[in-house]
C-alpha cells in the first residue's frame, strides 16, 4: 500500500512539475495547417515580403524546411519583437528567427530537447498504415514503424487481420511545448504468425532499425545508406511525382538530407556515371555475382569515380541530391538482374556494410 502511494506521489510530482515547466515558457505552441508552408506562417505572424526574402536568403536550409500537419512550431511575442522556431519534421535540422523594430536575425539553433517516451500498443484491423494512424495520428510515426519492418514484409498478406503491433515512440518538447515526434526505439508486429522485434540502433548521427535475426540474412548486398527512411517502394505502376502519369517505379527511393553519403553496396567497378535530365547525376556499379546498382538524384559524385574503376564494400560513391526530375532530396536506388530491374528489398540486407562488426559486438555483449 505505502509503495503504491509513493508511485502516485511520484506521478503528480511530475505532473505538476511538467505543468510549471509549460507555464513557465514564453513561447506558444502552433499547429502547421493544411496549406501552410514557411512563408505563409512568416506572413501570419507579421513578418513582411522583405523580412520573408531575408529569411530564406539567410541559410539554405530554410528552403528545404519540411513541415508536415504532425509537427509544432513556436511563437514568442514581447512587444515589438517576435521569434519563431521551426522544427524539420524528417531532420534533426530546427531554426530560429528573431525580428525586432530594426533587425532581423534568422539561423539554424540546436534546440535542447526535452524526450517523453510513449508505448502504443493496438491490432490491424484494415490496412498496417490506417491501424497505426488510428492510434497515434503522424504519418512520421506511421510511416517509421512500416520502415522496421520493410525488409520482412513481401506482401500486406503477410500481416493477418488482429495482428498484434506495439511500439515505444519519442515525443520531443522544447521549452515545455511538444513540437515533433522522434524516433520509434522499440517495436513489435506479428509477420505471418510470429512476433517480429526490432529495435531502434543509434550509430554516430544515424540509426536503423534491428533485431539479432538480421545478422543472419544472406542477402548479398548491404544497404547503400546510413538512414533507411523509405518515400517509395518498388511498384510495377506508379503516379510519377513530376509527370503525373502511370509509369513503372523499378527501384526504392530512401529519402535522405543533401550531402548524406552514399556507400557501395558490395565490391565492384563502376560501369558508368554522369548526368541525365530525368535521373541527374548518376553512377552504376556492376558486381562479381552479376547483379548491376544504380543510383540517381546524386548531389556530388565522389572525385574518384571514373569507368573502371574499383570499388569495395562500404566505400563512398557519392552524395545524396535532388538533381533531374526530384521532388525532395533521396537516393532512387536500383537493381538489376540478367538484364532485368528487381526488387532492391529483396537483395539488401537492413544496414551498411560499415555497421556490420558494431552491430555483431552489440548482441554478443547481449
Amino acid at each position: 500500500m505505502n509503495f503504491s502511494r509513493i508511485i502516485v506521489a511520484f506521478l503528480l510530482s511530475l505532473l505538476s512539475y511538467q505543468s510549471v515547466q509549460a507555464a513557465a515558457s514564453k513561447f506558444t505552441s502552433k499547429p502547421i495547417q493544411i496549406g501552410d508552408n514557411l512563408l505563409s506562417l512568416l506572413r501570419k505572424n507579421g513578418l513582411t515580403e522583405k523580412d520573408r526574402e531575408k529569411v530564406l536568403s539567410a541559410h539554405p536550409g530554410f528552403r528545404r524546411l519540411f513541415l508536415t500537419l504532425d509537427t509544432r512550431y513556436l511563437v514568442r511575442k514581447e512587444g515589438s519583437e517576435v521569434e519563431l522556431r521551426f522544427f524539420d519534421s524528417q531532420t534533426s535540422d530546427a531554426f530560429q528567427i528573431v525580428k525586432k523594430s530594426n533587425s532581423l536575425v534568422a539561423q539554424p539553433f540546436n534546440p535542447r530537447y526535452q524526450i517523453q517516451h510513449v508505448s502504443v500498443e493496438g491490432r490491424v484491423y484494415g490496412s498496417l498504415l490506417g491501424s497505426l494512424l488510428a492510434k497515434v495520428p503522424s504519418n512520421w510515426v506511421a510511416t517509421r514503424f512500416i520502415d522496421a519492418y520493410a525488409f520482412e514484409m513481401a506482401n500486406p498478406r503477410d500481416i493477418a487481420r488482429g495482428a498484434p503491433f506495439s511500439f515505444t515512440v519519442e515525443k520531443k518538447f522544447v521549452e515545455g511545448n511538444f513540437v515533433k515526434y522522434g524516433e520509434i526505439v522499440r517495436s513489435t508486429l506479428g509477420i505471418r504468425g510470429e512476433t517480429i522485434k526490432k529495435e531502434f540502433v543509434r550509430h554516430k548521427e544515424s540509426g536503423i532499425f534491428f533485431s539479432a535475426s538480421d545478422l543472419l540474412d544472406n542477402k548479398p548486398l548491404y544497404a547503400p545508406v546510413e538512414y533507411l527512411k523509405i518515400a517509395s517502394r518498388f511498384k510495377p505502376n506508379r503516379l510519377h511525382p513530376i509527370t503525373k502519369r502511370l509509369q513503372p517505379h523499378l527501384g526504392i527511393d530512401f529519402e535522405l538530407p543533401v550531402g548524406d553519403p552514399i556507400f557501395a553496396p558490395k565490391k565492384g567497378v563502376v560501369l558508368r556515371y554522369g548526368s541525365s535530365r530525368a535521373a541527374g547525376y548518376y553512377i552504376v556499379l556492376r558486381h562479381p555475382n552479376g547483379l548491376e546498382t544504380y543510383y540517381n538524384h546524386l548531389y556530388k559524385i565522389d572525385p574518384r569515380i571514373r569507368t573502371g574503376l574499383p570499388v569495395g564494400a562500404g566505400e563512398k560513391i557519392g552524395e545524396i541530391g535532388c538533381t533531374g526530375y526530384c521532388t525532395r532530396a533521396h537516393l532512387h536506388f536500383a537493381v538489376k538482374k540478367q538484364g532485368r530491374m528487381v526488387d532492391p528489398i529483396r537483395y539488401i540486407r537492413p544496414y551498411p556494410s560499415h555497421m556490420e562488426r558494431y552491430l555483431e559486438s552489440r548482441v554478443a555483449k547481449n
